[in-house]
């Protein structure tokens, strides 16, 4: 069981740390439904998913679309396209690595099966979001829950990591960033990075891991460009 920052803990620990990922989770959701503004919101780490590998039933129990059922001001963008003041907006949350090993150590560790079934899911994947990039007819803001692999946002540069210097981004994202080249790509989860990037046309942002980050972007509807981008409290990139 990995929990929390990588760190593998004993069964008996397992329930202890996801009840305190789950209980700062729900605490910040509970935040999010108090605010007036529209918030837009896909699945991460912590959101209960339905994700089988787990031992807890807990996790293995999907309960996203219950918890946002109804509630007016947040809009699940997960594998959905959803058009704001002029901007397309599509979601690809859950992802945390490459969906297909792109390292020799990692294939190693993964039966021929398992390998098959990464391979089958991430054309599945990918054909649901290509499918919802070639819908949009406005500038898109593409917001997986991981940055794109193979970036200044992506590198491990934990050096008591066994994956110390490789790179741990969204294949997917990469792909269709290259092809597509939306307006922004905005993404998270890789926490040794907070700043800003570029494939192509795209900007790419890493927002950053904890609450004392914050990142601002100012858009122009009209124009469908970027005016500004900061990031606080210290400016990268």
């Amino acid at each position: 069981m990995i929990c929390n920052g990588g760190m593998k803990l004993e069964k008996r620990k397992q329930k202890k740390c996801l009840k305190n990922l789950l209980k700062t989770g729900e605490k910040f959701w509970n935040f999010l439904i108090l605010l007036e503004n529209l918030s837009i919101l896909f699945l991460g780490n912590w959101d209960q998913t339905g994700m089988k590998e787990y031992e807890w039933q807990r996790v293995k129990q999907n309960n996203w679309p219950r918890l946002i059922k109804g509630l007016k001001n947040l809009r699940d963008v997960h594998f959905k396209r959803r058009t704001l003041e002029n901007f397309d907006i599509i979601g690809y949350g859950v992802v945390s690595g490459p969906e297909v090993p792109q390292y020799k150590e990692d294939k190693e560790i993964l039966t021929e099966k398992e390998l098959r079934d990464r391979k089958r899911e991430y054309k599945t994947k990918k054909k649901k979001l290509t499918s919802l990039f070639q819908q949009a007819r406005n500038p898109v803001i593409f917001m997986p829950h991981n940055v794109p692999f193979n970036t200044s946002l992506d590198k491990i540069t934990n050096k008591e990591s066994p994956r110390y210097g490789f790179h741990y981004g969204s294949v997917i994202a990469r792909e269709l960033v290259e092809k597509y080249q939306p307006l922004l790509a905005i993404g998270g989860h890789m926490h040794e990075h907070f700043g800003k990037c570029r494939i192509g046309k795209t900007t790419v942002i890493n927002a950053g891991f904890g609450s004392e980050v914050n990142t601002l972007i100012d858009l122009d509807e009209e124009s469908g460009k970027i005016r500004s981008i900061k990031f606080y409290p210290k400016t990268y990139g």
